[in-house]
C-alpha cells in the first residue's frame, strides 16, 4: 500500500450508508403511495393533481436508481 493511498474506515462508511438507504426507501414508498392513491381514487384525478402525480412518478424512478 502506498503512503498516498487514503485509508477508508469501513465502520464510518456503514454508519453513513444506513441513513441514506433509509431515506431512499422512505422516498420510494412515499411516492408509491401518492401514485397508488391517485390511481385508485377517481376524485383525485383532476388537472391540478396531475402535476403531483408526474412529480411522484419521476421521484419514484429516480429513487429506484439509488
Amino acid at each position: 500500500r502506498s503512503p498516498t493511498e487514503p485509508s477508508i474506515n469501513l465502520s464510518k462508511v456503514d454508519l453513513n450508508a444506513f441513513p441514506m438507504v433509509l431515506l431512499v426507501l422512505i422516498a420510494v414508498l412515499r411516492n408509491a403511495l401518492v401514485i397508488w392513491t391517485i390511481v385508485v381514487d377517481k376524485n383525485l384525478r383532476q388537472r391540478s393533481n396531475y402535476f403531483f402525480f408526474n412529480l411522484a412518478i419521476l421521484d419514484f424512478e429516480i429513487g429506484k436508481l439509488y
